[in-house]
């Protein structure tokens, strides 16, 4: 599942953000986790697989959206700019906040199985 969630967040056209090199660099060395120079998707999925335990891996989801989140404030910021931009903006705010739905709701399942593994 986390190859498939890198997969889905390096595509611009399906995540609503574009995750650099250098973002993917610095979110490993936030997260304390191993990365290989490589492609963009492949990097990612070596970020995501890095975390030693199922709150690291929350920690790391959460800093995705906020990634998202600033992403979301640079549109919001555009359209307030230039507001005849919004219908060109709409789209790829509805995929970021898509995103943003998605990673939360597997944080929440992580918090859930993390919970049941406790007791």
């Amino acid at each position: 599942p986390l190859d498939a969630l890198a997969a889905r967040l390096v595509l611009p056209a399906k995540s609503g953000v574009y995750l650099t090199k250098n973002e993917l660099i610095v979110l490993a060395r936030v997260a304390e986790g191993s990365l290989r120079i490589n492609e963009r998707r492949r990097m990612l999925a070596d970020v995501l697989k890095s975390p030693q335990n199922p709150a690291e891996l929350e920690a790391l989801l959460e800093r995705l959206v906020a990634f998202c989140q600033l992403h979301l404030a640079a549109w919001d910021e555009l359209v307030a700019t230039y507001p005849r931009a919004d219908a060109f903006a709409a789209p790829w705010r509805e995929k970021v906040n898509a995103t943003i739905t998605s990673l939360r709701e597997l944080g929440e399942e992580l918090a859930l199985a993390e919970a049941s593994a406790r007791r």
